[in-house]
């Protein structure tokens, strides 16, 4: 019985007879409560058990040291808002507990159950799921249909527990079914921002897995999850060249004409090799690009692709807040790339950490998104993803995420301004967005913007990193009937204190000769230049006058 259970995946972290670590065994002198016989112990003796912090009670949380009541119900109730603790560090985000406390706190906590450790439970565990790593930006290739789901279906997805579970059939049983997945929020339990974060994992219709965009049941929210990648036996297959070439060439001597092209299309010299560290302490590069009518034809020509995934490499990007998107599945393409390299010049790159994603919102005419590089240095968690307001839909393209990049909690604002923006109304619903504590970050597009007035650079009270003076169109292409700065990126005075003052445009490497230039070749990848600007990521103290 004990087998069928752990193979079902019930386990709860640990009953009320927890075994402390040693640390908390010379601090408390009282005997422990006798283990339930359904308890199989370790026989390594060194081997302490842990409470996960991720299925733990009220009542087991107050077995920590210097955890009361309200603060054991403040870990349950961000870990309800979040989905889940990543990693036990995320504990410092929890009101009441500080890093003092943490490091108390650390010997006797995990996130997910040991391999060697075999415990019964009675409650559905998160780690039974397929994957322990419950970021944003991972989710199994088929979602879990609301309206045919069982309750150990529904207790599969991170966030819902056999409460929730219970409450959706019987809503469902009671008003048939849920016409779409903001239905749930009729159920007992279920919050926006609980919906928010289950919402990726959900569906009110059944979805074939399928690569094209038409055919995909899709999530509030598109990341690298919403179309499976290709393996056999675990391993991951290099994509071929497919498909009729016009001018009779078979694939594999186009890839060779490609390398010829590669080979004469060189890279900048660069002046070093970011490795987020700047003078001994942890950093990080946040970056900006329009890529121009970014669309799934685009990001396949091999040009392009080699160009993007070169330029955020080399330019030791960690965040890109990206603008122009046309197709979502472009944005993939480029992530494909980064992780799993098929061509020669991204390969060779050694400071890849191979662990990218992408984010943007499923909503109509959306053209804004991110790329981030969750593997690297900077530990980058997505935590939240939302849209502009209705009320300024006419004015811009908006979008609002929410990263912990290292120690810092950033908000961070994709912006493109629209023909004619009423700058005044912009400037009272930025202001009302950004607080006082909070660490914020534009990215703002003005390539539609068509307007000489600098005021944009001010919206919300924020300083541009870069003089509107400056040129940010691709340095060969002539400027239009506006001004040449068509991008920067804004700062609130709360992380200027993190700034390392270095910052770049680069207009070099982002040309290519397989990019068709007209009647020619050797085209860029778009009219509009990257541009990053680089911060400390380690936390400042309080008195710091930096």
């Amino acid at each position: 019985m004990v087998l069928n259970l752990h193979a079902m995946g019930n386990n709860s972290s640990l009953p009320k007879g927890r075994r402390k670590s040693l640390r908390s065994f010379v601090r408390r002198s009282y005997s422990r409560p006798g283990l339930s016989h359904t308890f199989t112990v370790p026989d390594i003796d060194e081997q302490m058990e842990l409470l996960n912090i991720n299925i733990a009670t009220e009542e087991e949380l107050m077995t920590l040291p210097g955890v009361n009541r309200e603060i054991a119900k403040s870990i349950v109730d961000h870990r309800k808002a979040i989905g889940r603790y990543r990693k036990v560090e995320d504990l410092a985000l929890v009101k009441g507990i500080g890093a003092l406390k943490l490091e108390i706190m650390k010997p006797e906590i995990c996130v997910s159950i040991r391999r060697n450790q075999s415990i019964s439970s009675r409650a559905p565990s998160y780690d039974s799921l397929r994957s322990t790593d419950s970021r944003i930006t991972t989710r199994s290739a088929r979602l879990v249909n609301i309206n045919k789901a069982t309750v150990f279906d529904l207790q599969s997805v991170p966030g819902i527990t056999q409460e929730i579970a219970a409450g959706i059939l019987t809503h469902r049983n009671k008003k048939g079914h849920f016409r779409k997945i903001d239905d749930l929020l009729k159920v007992k339990h279920i919050s926006r921002m609980r919906l928010d974060n289950i919402s990726k994992y959900l569906t009110t219709e059944d979805s074939e897995d399928n690569i094209s965009e038409s055919s995909i049941s899709r999530p509030s929210i598109l990341t690298n999850g919403f179309v499976s990648t290709q393996h056999t036996n675990g391993r991951f297959n290099r994509p071929s060249f497919r498909g009729h070439v016009p001018n009779g060439l078979t694939p594999s001597t186009t890839f060779d004409i490609f390398e010829l092209l590669s080979t004469y299309s060189p890279r900048p010299i660069l002046s070093e090799v970011f490795k987020n560290s700047r003078n001994g302490e942890a950093a990080a590069r946040i970056g900006s690009w329009n890529l121009h009518k970014f669309t799934q034809d685009k990001a396949t020509n091999l040009g392009v692709k080699e160009v993007i995934c070169r330029t955020i490499l080399e330019n030791g990007l960690s965040l890109l807040a990206v603008q122009g998107i046309k197709e979502v599945i472009a944005l993939k393409t480029i992530c494909e790339e980064l992780n799993k390299p098929t061509l020669r010049r991204v390969e060779e790159w050694k400071e890849n950490s191979q662990n990218w994603n992408f984010c943007m919102l499923d909503v109509h005419d959306s053209q804004l998104g991110f790329i981030y590089d969750s593997g690297n240095l900077a530990h980058i968690e997505l935590r939240n993803l939302l849209g502009n307001p209705e009320e300024t839909q006419s004015e811009c393209d908006a979008l609002i995420a929410h990263f912990l990049i290292g120690d810092i909690n950033l908000q961070l604002v994709n912006l493109a301004l629209k023909v004619g923006a009423n700058i005044t109304l912009l400037n009272e619903k930025i202001a009302d967005l950004i607080s006082e504590e909070e660490t914020v970050v534009l990215c703002i597009d003005l390539a539609n913007f068509h307007e000489s007035d600098d005021s944009a650079l001010t919206l919300g009270g924020l300083t541009p990193i870069f003089p509107s003076s400056t040129n940010t169109q691709f340095p060969a292409l002539k400027a239009g009937y506006h001004s040449s700065h068509i991008s920067n990126i804004l700062v609130n005075a709360q992380i200027k204190q993190y700034l390392t003052g270095y910052k770049n445009i680069v207009s070099k490497g982002i040309t290519h000769l397989a990019i068709p230039n007209g009647w020619s070749w050797g085209g860029p990848v778009s009219s509009n230049c990257p541009i990053w600007m680089e911060l400390f990521i380690a936390r400042k103290s309080e008195d710091s006058n930096l």
